[in-house]
């Protein structure tokens, strides 16, 4: 579900004006906003290859890869994974699937050592119900199960734009005045659960611009509230 621009408008001038703390022009709140998507959207990447860098360890990290995930759902597409080890040109991946047996199940990514472990003891092969898969360089992948290596059936999820569409408050003037136009609008790409911090980014950047350092110092400390509540 997309952010709805108009709420994000009106709730940035709302807190702007609050305390007459002035008024951003449309021009500034569509440069703002843009900015301020771009932000976060490039902060998903960067976490994700964070967590990537720690390979399976990342699992213990909790939800924090899905959320991620699921954020950047919008913005991925699935991808077949040419015999099974090859995966396409892209800056990320996402999830790796198996499809089989008209299903597609998500794989879990485990190190090397513990498919060692699987091809060399009939102990550990009672333990393996399903398929894994580990990194076998940075541009390819091996998947097995307990019977062997698997290379057909794999998919992988990769971002298919490099950021998210331009998203514009378009309006009319009506009496000297700005009026919210949606026919000329675009809303922002972004997940629905980022529109608090689209507001305090768009204000944190109003008030560099204005130099008004109050305004952004209110914007950037409920910046790092939403952060500290996400990261929980």
């Amino acid at each position: 579900m997309a952010i709805n621009i108009d709420t994000v408008y009106q709730t940035v001038q709302a807190l702007a004006n609050k305390e007459q703390r002035g008024y951003i022009t449309p021009q500034e709140f569509n440069l703002f906003a843009n900015q301020a998507q771009q932000d976060i959207f490039e902060q998903y990447i960067y976490d994700l290859q964070a967590y990537k860098r720690q390979g399976p360890n990342a699992l213990s990290l909790g939800d924090s890869v899905n959320t991620i995930h699921t954020k950047l759902n919008s913005f991925l597409v699935l991808s077949n994974v040419p015999s099974g080890t090859d995966l396409p040109s892209s800056s990320y991946y996402g999830q790796i699937y198996l499809g089989q047996g008209g299903t597609r199940r998500a794989l879990k990514q485990v190190d090397p050592d513990t498919v060692t472990d699987l091809n060399s003891s009939t102990f550990h092969k009672r333990g393996f119900t399903d398929a894994v898969y580990f990194m076998d360089g940075p541009k390819n992948i091996q998947v097995w199960d307990k019977t062997g290596q698997i290379t057909s059936g794999v998919k992988v999820e990769r971002l298919n734009i490099k950021s998210p569409t331009t998203c514009y408050w378009g309006y009319v003037v009506i009496n000297e005045q700005a009026v919210y136009d949606p026919s000329a609008s675009s809303n922002f790409t972004l997940h629905d659960s980022e529109q608090s911090d689209l507001v305090m980014k768009i204000l944190k950047l109003a008030g560099i611009s204005t130099e008004d350092q109050q305004l952004f110092s209110a914007a950037a400390a409920e910046d790092g509230l939403n952060t500290q509540e996400q990261n929980k």
